[in-house]
């Protein structure tokens, strides 16, 4: 009896020394890999030079909203973002825990530090020098590059080629599908335009500056009214006033319609929607009569990265199909 209980005493000594050793080649591996992956760099040709950047980067700040999607489109999750995107309703639950260093205008170069990124992505040039002494930082300029060319910057910068390619890709089949979809219901002749209220203005948008421009004229090849094309695509958006809306939107089949709160002011939307919607010059446009005005909201019409889009993709399918069910 004596015997078993030397035996196994000892062999609960030979077990747990080599569990132990086992335990301590694993720490040892894990701390080398991790060692070994923070040691690894590539070599991002930005349009401020060469930038040494993390191969796999942990902690990327977003300085500016407008490349928040392309981020979480590529499964990275930023420790900090700028801009109301907090409050976008296809980012919002991707984005808790995040945090803010900045609205669209200005951003906390405190809070960014605080943060201790390892790659930050801006466009402003006011804060580059900034930022640039926190951490590597990559600024691209704001509509150099199409929402395609930017995800596939982006994806370049953060190591994420691959994902921005399936992305990508899921998004053309989603297009293709939906393309296909809405010319069996409406004609695609139709011309769409696409309008925006603030306090006092009145502001037509083109194919390049949001507000489901991209989808609408880009990708499903639909077009404005001539004379909102020849105002609008060129630089992407044009003021008009109140009493020149038949001569642009006369020949519009659908409206899309947004106001804008930033000037506004939320309280007030209703109250100006209402107020324009009122007058005589659009209760008489085509398409008002038809009922093919398309209310939007403008924070979820604003963006233009993959993420936004395949969102909006739906809303605009469904808008321009809803009276032909």
């Amino acid at each position: 009896m004596r015997f078993n209980r030397i035996t196994m005493l000892c062999f609960t000594f030979i077990m747990m020394v080599i569990l132990s050793a086992c335990g301590t080649n694993s720490a040892s591996t894990s701390d080398k890999e991790n060692k070994e992956d923070s040691a690894k760099t590539h070599i991002y040709k930005s349009d401020k030079g060469d930038i040494e950047l993390p191969a796999n980067p942990k902690r990327v700040v977003v300085a500016d909203q407008d490349y928040v999607g392309e981020v979480l489109t590529l499964g990275i999750t930023p420790v900090g973002a700028s801009g109301w995107i907090f409050e976008t309703p296809y980012y919002k639950d991707q984005l808790k825990g995040v945090e803010s260093v900045g609205d669209k205008t200005s951003i906390s170069i405190e809070k960014v530090a605080g943060l201790k990124p390892d790659v930050i992505l801006t466009y402003n040039e006011e804060y580059y020098e900034q930022l640039s002494k926190i951490a590597p930082t990559v600024l691209l300029p704001f509509g150099k590059y199409d929402y395609r060319e930017r995800l596939t910057k982006i994806g370049e910068i953060l190591n994420k080629k691959e994902e921005a390619k399936k992305a990508l890709a899921a998004f053309d089949e989603k297009v293709k599908t939906k393309k296909n979809e809405l010319f069996q219901k409406i004609d695609k002749n139709e011309k769409v335009a696409l309008v925006e209220l603030s306090d006092k203005q009145v502001y037509l948008f083109g194919k390049n500056y949001g507000r489901g421009g991209e989808i609408i004229y880009n990708e499903f090849g639909l077009h404005a009214p001539a004379k909102v094309e020849e105002a609008a695509f060129k630089t992407g958006w044009a003021e008009i006033s109140l009493e020149t809306l038949p001569e642009y939107l006369g020949e519009a089949d659908h409206i899309f319609l947004g106001v804008r709160g930033a000037s506004v002011g939320a309280n007030n939307e209703e109250a100006r929607k209402k107020e324009i919607m009122s007058l005589k010059v659009w209760k008489d446009l085509p398409a008002v009569k038809a009922g093919n005005v398309h209310i939007y909201d403008v924070q979820t019409l604003y963006f233009q990265d993959i993420m936004a889009l395949d969102n909006q993709i739906d809303f605009v399918s469904e808008s321009l199909t809803e009276n032909s069910k």
